[in-house]
């Protein structure tokens, strides 16, 4: 591990529209999504911004003593954008609360490939066949080669990062994903080794594997 100074933005502002609640804040085992991703990231980093909803700021500030509140915007990419307003670091990790089952090494690897290339993605290769289809029917079979799952927490140099975000902000695109916007504005993004338990909840069954994966 480097001396860079590093910080973490935790992204869970997310309304659940398609899970059916906050996800964020259902339980396994008696604790929080959120919480494991907290309980994780605090050991590798000196501040940790929580991103929720309007409706949740003031629940988070007296819940989640000593990280900082920032409030949510109508895309991910604002939510992002105002958590990274709210830090000063050298390295910042990006994480989705929904994926609560990230440990030590992954967050290591990444910290250490964000101090080396600039940018740092956890990736996992894509083993399935991969179809492309079109009105209910496949269309063609996509090459898989190459073809990665990414991954939280993303790693970068916080300065460009930051600046990165600022233009994205003000081109009027949405992205939805961190390293895309670093691959737009500031360069190459290095592939880091990801982990097949760390899923994203989605889905009422994602968070039933998640309890089965952190027994």
């Amino acid at each position: 591990m480097s001396n860079e100074r590093v910080a973490a933005v935790i992204v869970a502002a997310g309304k659940g529209e398609r899970f059916g609640s906050q996800k964020q804040f259902e339980m396994i085992r008696n604790k929080p999504v959120l919480d494991y991703s907290i309980d994780i990231l605090k050991e590798y980093v000196e501040n940790i911004c929580v991103v929720v909803s309007k409706d949740n700021v003031a629940f988070a500030k007296s819940i989640y003593n000593g990280l900082l509140i920032a409030e949510g915007g109508a895309e991910r990419m604002n939510s992002v954008y105002n958590g990274l307003r709210m830090l000063d670091c050298d390295i910042v990790l990006i994480h989705d609360a929904a994926r609560p089952l990230i440990d030590e090494d992954l967050v290591e690897r990444v910290i250490d490939n964000a101090v080396l290339y600039g940018a740092a993605v956890p990736a996992t290769a894509i083993s399935d066949t991969l179809k492309k289809g079109k009105n209910g029917f496949i269309k063609n079979t996509i090459d898989r080669g190459n073809m990665y799952t990414a991954q939280t927490p993303q790693g970068f140099k916080y300065g460009m990062l930051l600046n990165a975000y600022k233009k994205a902000i003000g081109s009027g695109r949405i992205y939805t994903d961190d390293s895309s916007v670093w691959e737009k504005y500031c360069g190459m993004v290095k592939i880091t080794k990801g982990s097949s338990k760390n899923i994203k909840i989605t889905t009422k069954e994602d968070l039933e594997l998640a309890k089965c994966l952190l027994k």
